[in-house]
């Protein structure tokens, strides 16, 4: 099968993000850089949703050599509850933005992702996180919206970000408690933003 073009699979996934078109371009050329520029690892996804940007990402990845796997982290069961440090606007967001792993899989099978490369795991990241051994990341996508979820994933996950890996925070700039976790995890590790 042919590699397909962002311009053709952008409005395969569309219907299925709130990731706008700007950020599924920035996706899409990280996620082929890692392959010009052969950084090893898996591509990581937390906050699925229903699956739009992981589409974009598994659309490639998966069909990468040497084979990456894609994981894909989320509880679908909706929004966990925001606390204190989410601010007042994350008020009434707890269980929204509900999904099914199925409608995740027809995505990805629409774009034409190699399935046997993908692991999508159900449940929260609490509890699933640490069950996984992922050694590399080569990309690392975070979707958690809130505090608590944004600073878990940081915490789990970026020892295992390679040398030329990337992170990308999709709600650094929209929700106040992803910037906040973002900000004192950057400050933590000495790093500048």
């Amino acid at each position: 099968q042919p590699t397909r073009t962002c311009e053709r699979l952008l409005p395969l996934v569309q219907p299925h993000t709130m990731v706008g078109e700007k950020r599924l371009r920035c996706l899409w050329d990280l996620v082929h850089r890692i392959d010009r520029e052969e950084i090893p690892g898996d591509v990581v996804e937390c906050g699925v949703w229903n699956g739009g940007s992981a589409a974009i990402l598994g659309s490639k990845a998966t069909q990468s050599m040497p084979k990456r796997i894609l994981w894909l982290f989320d509880s679908f069961q909706g929004l966990p509850k925001p606390t204190d440090e989410d601010g007042v606007e994350s008020r009434g967001w707890e269980g929204k933005l509900q999904s099914d792993p199925d409608r995740v899989r027809k995505v990805l099978e629409d774009v034409g992702a190699n399935m046997d490369q993908v692991r999508i795991v159900e449940g929260w990241f609490e509890y699933t996180l640490s069950r996984v051994n992922i050694p590399r990341i080569a990309l690392l996508h975070l979707d958690a919206d809130w505090y608590a979820s944004t600073r878990l994933c940081l915490e789990m996950f970026y020892p295992c970000v390679v040398p030329g890996g990337f992170i990308v925070i999709d709600d650094y700039g929209h929700w106040e408690g992803c910037r906040r976790a973002t900000d004192e995890f950057l400050a933590r590790q000495n790093i500048d933003s």
